[in-house]
């Protein structure tokens, strides 16, 4: 498994992963095309198993804080540890003192179990983050020296 920073030419492949991972995809086809402009403060970052694209992660940097905006993987590769090994990596290739948060569905047991292993913490919750009302934990992680 690789994971890179993501190129325009990877648009379509994640567009189709984004798609076909949710049920009610949020990002759309513009919002993902920004994300390829140099200047952004947003990166897509690729995960690839054998030269194919298998999942993406979003984040948006300023300074030392992190977010964690999406992280996606392609369903016929679902339940395999793809996406804890893809967040893994990402945070040994994020700077030192670093914070990372991210916002994971109340009722989204597997992925809270994943972030938890990975040394993430809840710190809060977001009442009715999500369109069908349900709540978000918004949990964190500390990379230090």
């Amino acid at each position: 498994m690789i994971i890179r920073k993501g190129q325009i030419f990877d648009l379509k492949s994640v567009i189709n992963i984004e798609k076909n991972a949710y049920d009610k995809p949020y990002w759309n086809e513009s919002m993902l095309k920004r994300l390829f402009n140099k200047d952004s403060n947003e990166i897509i970052w690729i995960t690839e198993i054998k030269q194919q694209i298998v999942g993406f992660l979003i984040e948006q940097r300023c300074d030392d804080e992190i977010n964690l905006l999406n992280l996606a993987i392609d369903k016929s590769f679902q339940n395999r540890g793809i996406g804890g090994e893809m967040v893994s990596c990402f945070l040994s290739i994020i700077p030192n003192n670093s914070c990372v948060f991210l916002e994971v569905k109340k009722n989204n047991f597997i992925a809270r179990k994943i972030y938890s292993n990975l040394n993430f913490k809840d710190i809060d919750i977001r009442k009715n983050y999500y369109n069908d009302g349900s709540d978000a934990f918004i949990m964190q992680y500390k990379k230090y020296l």
